[in-house]
């Protein structure tokens, strides 16, 4: 992945593409200089033109596998120029065949300083590329979608409805920190912190990972994406220094349901991103794709490449908190107690690494030593 690339697709025409890559760059040149990218991806074909736009100029001095070219100044319509204007410290026109997409993709990666921002714009990159983020424009009320975002929109992190002025997402939603794009959710992040960590033996919060404990690496993973983070635990205190709100449990005792109802009726989001504080590393991708989920649904939690539901990496509406309470007053104290009460959906866990719970010392030093040995990432 390049955490460094924010990539912008569309489904068609008249998406304000370019238009967003402008509002972006001039939010963010200031602060640091960023390079733009527009990549032109030319399909093998033979008699008519090979893009089906005939006159836009794309390959009448066409030659070759690629072309890359660096814009210094051009027309006041055209898009390069336009992102020049924008404030971009360089822009550069990829045109590419099809058939030799990764090699001029290579070829433009090198004229960038890696961790340097740099704003994307292309569908066809994409299936080359893993950016920090990939977002597809649409003109909004269009359901065409052109054969080349048909390919990659399944990957989008975000779709975007243009109505001709603006996104149905504000770009002060997309942000560069910490040399990584985000794309911060109109939702709340809650780590679940209550656990009497029995099976560890110690308190898993406070267990070193990446060189601060447990739960504080937690909540820096997840304080660029989500307009919220806070904690659900029985004794503040022990959080103070994460300077987050942490909302005790109702009644203590009553096991993860209660924390979880507590937490919910709490958030001042609809939408929350709920997860125990023994999952040390997050997929901020995969997170965003859940959120997306949601519509529709009360609940949408994840089944692992093992075949298990993730209650405890999941996603919740406030909608579940009378069914929580109707759970509770009858006895009942698991989350999956919720599950035939109201609306779930379940997404598959993609295979990777990323994904470890950590319960136990054996769980814990072999999560350390696959670190270093260059296993997943701890």
């Amino acid at each position: 992945m390049r955490p460094d690339i924010l990539m912008i697709g569309s489904a068609g025409r008249n998406a304000g593409k370019t238009l967003l890559a402008c509002d972006l760059i001039r939010r963010h040149a200031p602060i640091q200089p960023l390079v733009a990218v527009k990549v032109t991806t030319i399909k093998e074909t033979s008699g008519a033109c090979p893009r089906g736009e005939g006159g836009c100029g794309v390959c009448h001095d066409f030659q070759g596998q690629y072309d890359l070219a660096q814009v210094h100044d051009g027309p006041p319509n055209k898009d390069t120029t336009r992102l020049l204007e924008a404030g971009a410290s360089k822009v550069f026109w990829l045109r590419v065949r099809d058939a030799h997409l990764a090699e001029g993709i290579e070829a433009t990666l090198k004229q960038i300083t890696d961790g340097q921002p740099s704003i994307w714009e292309s569908n066809s990159a994409r299936r080359v590329l893993t950016p920090s983020a990939f977002l597809v424009l649409r003109e909004k009320g269009n359901a065409r979608i052109k054969e080349s975002c048909q390919r990659v929109m399944d990957v989008a992190d975000r779709i975007l409805d243009f109505d001709g002025t603006g996104w149905d997402l504000s770009p002060d939603r997309i942000t560069f920190s910490a040399g990584c794009w985000h794309i911060r959710q109109d939702a709340a992040a809650i780590v679940l912190a209550g656990g009497q960590s029995r099976r560890m033996g110690q308190d898993k919060n406070f267990l070193p990972v990446a060189g601060r404990p447990m739960i504080e690496h937690i909540v820096r993973q997840l304080e660029p994406w989500f307009d919220d983070v806070f904690i659900g635990a029985n004794d503040p205190a022990k959080f103070a220094f994460l300077q987050r709100r942490v909302v005790p449990d109702r009644e203590p005792g009553m096991g993860p349901l209660m924390g979880l109802l507590s937490c919910l009726a709490e958030s001042r989001h609809d939408l929350n991103f709920v997860t125990a504080c023994d999952i040390p590393t997050l997929d901020p991708h995969f997170l965003i794709r859940m959120i997306q989920a949601a519509e529709g649904y009360d609940i949408v939690i994840p089944l692992s490449p093992g075949g298990r539901l993730e209650p405890l990496l999941a996603v919740y509406r406030k909608s579940v908190c009378a069914s929580a309470e109707q759970v509770l007053q009858r006895g009942g104290r698991r989350m999956s107690d919720l599950f035939d009460l109201v609306k779930v959906k379940t997404v598959t866990m993609p295979e990777s690494d990323w994904y470890r719970n950590l319960n136990t010392p054996e769980d814990y030093h072999g999560a350390v030593t696959a670190n270093a040995t260059g296993g997943s990432p701890l």
